[in-house]
């Protein structure tokens, strides 16, 4: 670990946050994540209170060994692959992973090797910031001896360097799949309530059941069939919709990602899409007595229920991918992301806008069912006729 600015001691440095998560916890996770088993940690200032820190962090399973002279790193990585990371810097699980496969091919990438022999030497220069020449692996043991500087743009020399590092993660914790409006109108909003949420101890679970009761008071509003209320109904779904990508946000930049966090997200997405078209049928029907659209708020429910019935496992699946991809290109758009898509609130804003709700319910209930319908022949049709062919 490199010493940290003068005026700063290292506990104050390595401890320092980034959207919720001290630097150095931020590396180990991110170097458990990628495969790592055991980690040493060479210091040679007083990390005395890092390391208990590090100790009491319940989210690091990762072997580790606090070292504080270099003689002993050089005794431990005899006879074993040495990846060398710079704790100045902030690297993904993607990076690491990119960095061990490397080590194992000799392919060319952003690794610089060095000698068994000068690793003293090169561990000087890297606590004291200093550039490490770049050489090309020759095979042996120079090829399992390697440094990973990170990304110049990831490297921390400063105070003011935390800021534009929290920015950066914020930015990039969409998903792979995210749909053209969640990535250039949903996510600028979330990232707002992100900003806000981080500062407080709400726990992605919190976020997702906030989300629940704004959607489920946005059915209420629907509900009443007035056009000032469809206005403030619509309004509250967005706002709900906005805060149901916050709970993603933060738990990935958290490493608080879960089954049963994504399993209580798919549900309560799915809970308030039902209440809210169930409503919008209720309030049309109050405000017009006409009973067809009791009957198209029923079917759009019907139909949501039979897709969320068949596709709830995929989209927690999808979701968990896109999720380790979020660095990454866009993933292509598949069934299960147009089930769990939001881009339907922004229709049913317009709608409500121009009060022509009974156009956005007589689409959701013709959609949804067709959409279901195609899933059930998917699932019973397609499969038994390629089980036959079998």
């Amino acid at each position: 670990m490199p010493c940290p600015p003068s005026e700063l001691a290292a506990i104050d440095w390595y401890w320092k946050k980034i959207c919720g998560v001290p630097l150095l916890v931020r590396n180990i996770i991110n170097l458990q994540r990628a495969g790592l088993d055991s980690l040493l940690i060479y210091d040679n200032v007083d990390g005395a209170e890092l390391y208990k820190r590090l100790c009491e962090e319940k989210r690091i399973s990762i072997k580790l060994k606090w070292i504080t002279d270099v003689s002993e790193v050089i005794k431990s990585a005899e006879n074993n692959p040495v990846l060398v990371v710079n704790g100045n810097a902030l690297y993904t699980r993607q990076e690491i992973e990119v960095g061990i496969n490397s080590m194992v091919s000799n392919s060319e990438t952003t690794l610089q090797y060095f000698e068994r022999e000068s690793i003293e030497e090169t561990l000087n220069q890297i606590t004291l910031g200093n550039e490490i020449p770049l050489t090309q692996p020759v095979g042996g043991q120079e090829s399992r001896t390697a440094f990973l500087p990170g990304e110049k743009g990831r490297r921390l020399r400063q105070p003011q360097d935390f800021p534009a590092q929290h920015e950066h993660l914020l930015k990039g914790s969409g998903l792979s799949n995210d749909s053209f409006m969640d990535r250039t109108v949903t996510r600028f909003f979330s990232r707002q309530f992100t900003r806000i949420f981080l500062q407080t101890p709400l726990s992605p679970n919190m976020i997702t059941l906030l989300s629940l009761v704004i959607g489920l008071i946005s059915a209420a509003c629907f509900f009443q069939g007035t056009y000032e209320n469809s206005i403030m109904g619509a309004g509250l779904l967005l706002l709900s919709a906005w805060i149901d990508c916050t709970d993603g946000e933060i738990a990935r930049l958290k490493f608080m990602e879960s089954k049963i966090g994504g399993k209580l997200d798919i549900l309560c997405d799915n809970l308030v899409h039902f209440a809210v078209f169930f409503a919008i049928g209720m309030g049309l029907y109050q405000f017009t007595g006409q009973s067809i659209y009791k009957i198209l708020g029923a079917l759009a429910v019907l139909g949501s229920l039979i897709s969320f019935l068949f596709m709830s496992s995929t989209i927690i699946d999808e979701k968990e991918k896109a999720s380790s991809n979020v660095s990454g290109a866009k993933n292509k758009n598949n069934l299960s992301d147009k089930l769990a898509n939001r881009d339907f609130t922004y229709f049913l804003f317009l709608m409500a806008l121009i009060g022509r709700m009974d156009i956005f319910i007589c689409v959701t209930a013709i959609g949804s069912n067709l959409f279901a319908g195609y899933l059930v022949y998917s699932r019973f049709v397609i499969t038994s006729a390629d089980q036959l062919k079998g």
